[in-house]
C-alpha cells in the first residue's frame, strides 16, 4: 500500500491505495514548511491522521506533494516530521507543482497551474518541472489564488469602496470587521488561509458584476504576471488544479481566450489523476 498526499496551505488530502485498488481517504490541515516546523507537522499528524488509520496494512511508500516544498531544505522539514510517524516507510517529498503537472498531463508537456488557497505555475516537459516563474507568495504575488481574491475583497471592504449591497451582504455573513481582519492578516499565522476563507462568499456572488470583475482582475494578473511570461505559452496545453480555478472556470476561460491561451484541463483536486499516474509507473504495491 502507498499513500499519495497533496498538501496546500489550507488542507492536506491523503489517499491510501493498494494494488487491489482499495482506497482510504483522509483530510488533515495543511502542511507548509514555510509556516510549520518538523515538530508542528509531527504533532498535526499525531492528532489528526493516526487516530483515523484503522487498517493494519503496512504503508510501503508515501508520495507527498506540498506547497512550499520547492527547495530541499523545506522538503527536509516535512520529511523529518513525517518520519517520526512512519519510520519504516519510504518517503518521497516533492513540490505541489509536480503533482499538478503529473495530474494534468501525465507524461505529456504543458503549462501546469495551481489556483487554490495559493497559486503557482510551471513549464513541464512530461517528466520534470523545467521552468517556474515564482508566484512570490501572498504579500508579493499569488495572483489567481483564494488568498489573493480574499485580499482584494477585504481591502475594498476596509476602504469602503465595494458596492453598498455587497458591503451589506459581507457584514451579514461575517462578523470580522477592520480590526479583526488586520489582526488576522498581519499578526496571526496563516494569513493566506484566512483570506482564502472568503472564497465561498465570492463564489456565491459570482453573478454580481463587482465580484465577477474582482475575480477576473485576479486571473488577469495571474496570466499577465506568470503564465504569459513562459516563452511560446500559446503553443502549450495549459491546465489548472485547484478549487478557485474549478469554481470560477467560466471567468478563467474568458481571461485565457483573450490572451490566446489554450486551457485544456481544469480539475478541482489532483489525487485521483495522481493515482492513475503512479499506477502507470508500477509504484502501487
Amino acid at each position: 500500500m502507498i499513500a499519495i498526499v497533496e498538501s496546500g496551505t489550507t488542507k492536506t488530502s491523503w489517499l491510501f491505495v493498494d494494488k487491489q485498488d482499495n482506497k482510504f481517504e483522509y483530510k488533515t490541515i495543511g502542511m507548509n514548511p514555510y509556516y510549520q516546523t518538523a515538530d508542528d507537522i509531527f504533532n498535526n499528524l499525531s492528532e489528526s491522521l493516526i487516530p483515523n488509520l484503522s487498517f493494519g496494512t503496512k504503508v510501503d511508500a508515501i508520495f507527498f506533494y506540498g506547497a512550499g516544498c520547492e527547495l530541499q531544505a523545506q522538503r527536509d522539514v516535512v520529511a523529518k516530521g513525517m518520519r517520526k510517524i512512519f519510520p519504516d516507510t519510504e518517503i518521497n517529498i516533492n513540490h505541489d507543482l509536480l503533482a499538478a503537472a503529473r495530474a494534468l498531463f501525465g507524461d505529456e508537456p504543458g503549462i501546469a497551474c495551481i489556483a487554490g488557497t495559493g497559486s503557482n505555475s510551471c513549464l513541464y516537459n512530461g517528466k520534470d518541472v523545467i521552468w517556474n516563474i515564482h508566484s512570490l507568495g501572498l504579500f508579493m504575488g499569488d495572483e489567481g489564488s483564494g488568498g489573493y481574491n480574499g485580499k482584494l475583497l477585504v481591502a475594498d471592504y476596509i476602504r469602503k469602496v465595494m458596492p453598498k449591497h455587497i458591503h451589506e451582504k459581507f457584514e451579514i455573513k461575517y462578523s470580522d470587521r477592520t480590526k479583526e481582519i488586520l489582526d488576522a492578516v498581519y499578526l496571526k499565522p496563516f494569513p493566506s488561509r484566512y483570506l482564502a476563507s472568503f472564497m465561498p462568499f465570492i463564489t456565491e456572488n459570482l453573478a454580481d458584476e463587482y465580484i465577477y470583475n474582482l475575480v477576473k482582475k485576479s486571473f488577469e494578473s495571474q496570466f499577465d504576471n506568470t503564465i504569459c511570461k513562459y516563452a511560446d505559452y500559446q503553443k502549450y496545453n495549459i491546465g489548472f488544479v485547484g478549487s478557485v480555478a474549478y469554481y470560477c472556470k467560466d471567468i478563467l476561460m474568458e481571461v485565457a481566450k483573450a490572451r490566446n491561451a489554450k486551457v485544456s484541463t481544469i480539475v478541482q483536486a489532483p489525487l485521483e489523476p495522481l493515482v492513475s499516474y503512479h499506477k502507470s509507473k508500477g509504484l502501487i504495491k
